[in-house]
């Protein structure tokens, strides 16, 4: 049983849905944007004689922004998966509810204050998934 009321739960899945959109649309615009520069791009290198390969790179920025964003969905996703699962707002390394506000500050953390805390002294290790 979840520590949060229904009401903040289902707020907060509006507000994950709502994050969700928003990453979807985002990714949906960077990669037609550059799908557009590309075209554009092979066709100003083929003018000027460069290679289809040299036209076709993405730039480290535009493949960062984009690995980022997709990171972000999976994260989002994720947080809904446990929302629909009956899980959401436990924390993934210790078992322990995390707080509400935290969750309102960050609707898809995966852990608690203290496990995060303990997760980023560490290099940021990934979270191992409590049994049960």
């Amino acid at each position: 049983m979840s520590h949060l009321t229904p009401t903040i739960l289902l707020l907060l899945g509006d507000r994950l849905q709502q994050r969700r959109e928003e990453l979807a649309l985002q990714l949906r615009h960077r990669l037609h944007q550059n799908y557009e520069q590309q075209e554009l791009a092979l066709f100003n290198n083929y003018a000027i004689g460069a290679d289809e390969a040299e036209a076709c790179q993405l730039s480290d920025t535009d493949i960062a922004l984009l690995n980022h964003e997709l990171a972000e969905l999976r994260t989002v996703d994720g947080a809904l998966a446990r929302l629909r699962e009956g899980r959401y707002g436990r924390c993934a390394q210790c078992g322990e509810a995390i707080g509400e506000a935290r969750l309102q500050a960050q609707p898809d953390a995966v852990m608690c204050r203290d496990c995060q805390a303990e997760a980023e002294q560490h290099g940021g290790a990934r979270p191992q998934v409590a049994a049960g």
